[in-house]
């Protein structure tokens, strides 16, 4: 129960993270002020060096909602039960007498 409170969590919460920071992201450089007349607008500059992290963002926050996704929808293991284990282990001594 544990794991799929844990993988929901991630994946919502590197949802919202995601889309808050691309929203903000977009708005800031909707709303950046024109500076002087230049060859490249300011905007321009900013879209283009702002552009590989946001895609490096998306990337990361998109994996982390896959992370979540798959501890929340992945069933717990099975118990394993030592009492299968316990008469397989051979001793030192049997092994001496079987050389």
């Amino acid at each position: 129960m544990k794991d799929k409170l844990a993988g929901y969590s991630i994946f919502v919460f590197s949802l919202l993270i995601l889309g808050a920071w691309v929203t903000f992201t977009g708005w800031g450089i909707y709303d950046w002020n024109h500076g002087t007349a230049a060859f490249i607008p300011q905007q321009v500059t900013i879209a283009l060096l702002a552009a590989p992290v946001i895609l490096a963002m998306i990337v990361v926050f998109i994996i982390a909602a896959w992370i979540g996704w798959t501890m929340a929808r992945t069933p717990p293991p099975a118990p394993i039960d030592l009492e299968d284990f316990e008469g397989t282990e051979e001793t030192s001594e049997e092994k001496k007498e079987e050389s």
